[in-house]
Formats: C-alpha cells, structure tokens, sequence
C-alpha cells in the first residue's frame, strides 16, 4: 500500500469511530432559506465561526429536532449538509430533497445521513430552506452532527 505524501501545512487526519461535531439548540429559523452562521456556538468546541470542520469523518448522521410547533400557513423545514471544497464551492452531500428525504412540517425529529457516498472534505455547513406563507417558523430546533 503507497500513502501519498502529507499536504503542505495540513495535518493529517486523526480517525476516531464516532464522534459528535456539532450542537446547538434553542434555534429559531425563519425567511426562505439560511445556514449556520457565526452567531450560532458549537456547543461541542465552543466554535462560533458556523464552520464544521469534517476532515475526521467519512460520513455521518444530522439529527434535527423542532420543540415548538411552527407558525405561518403550511410551514416546512428542509435541512440540508454541504461541504466546501479547496475553491470554496459548496456541495450538497445529504439527500437533495432533505437530510431525511422528507420535509419537517411539525414540530418532531427528522435525521439523515451525510455522505450519500461521497467523501467529506475539511469544512461542512448546515443549511436550511423554510417553505410556506403567512411568515412560517420554526423555534425551538436543535442540531446534532455525528460523524464516524
């Protein structure tokens, strides 16, 4: 087996079986469509730049849950996970109609896979599109990411 060479200033990878990388609860989300920003701590590393750092993990598991029942007309939540790659491109990397394949449209969990098959890069994101009228939102949501 040929290991290629290390990258210039980065680190190589420490693997460990499962671990979580990200947490944050008490969320509200509103407009057509966001992500995690630097508002929002990590509550795993403190971390507030709404950057994941991914570059551990092959894939892993998005678990959102929504505590309160939303507000508007047919409110829907879709959440999605995207990584950058070296030119800061975002990529899709879950389901592309939602982590579940599912939209939420009450309050409940929903959870979905990462990786859908690809390889995570260094960086990730989570991203959100609320759909319905009359303002919808979603409060009280929490992120849990797990990577392995």
């Amino acid at each position: 087996m040929v290991i290629p060479p290390p990258r210039a200033a980065v680190p190589l990878p420490h693997f460990v079986p499962t671990q979580e990388l990200f947490r944050a609860d008490g969320l509200t989300l509103t407009g057509t469509s966001n992500t995690v920003t630097a508002n929002v701590t990590n509550q795993v590393n403190g971390a507030t730049g709404g950057l994941i750092d991914v570059s551990s993990v092959a894939n892993g598991l998005l678990v959102v849950n929504a505590s309160i029942a939303p507000t508007g007309t047919t409110p829907g939540l879709a959440v999605f996970f995207d990584v950058q790659d070296a030119y800061g491109n975002w990529c899709l990397v879950s389901n592309s109609t939602a982590i579940s394949g599912a939209v939420l449209n009450s309050s409940g969990t929903v959870y979905g896979q990462i990786s859908n098959g690809y390889n995570l890069s260094f960086a990730g994101r989570i991203r959100w599109v609320v759909t319905g009228t009359a303002t919808p939102t979603f409060s009280g949501v929490s992120f849990s990411l797990y990577g392995r």
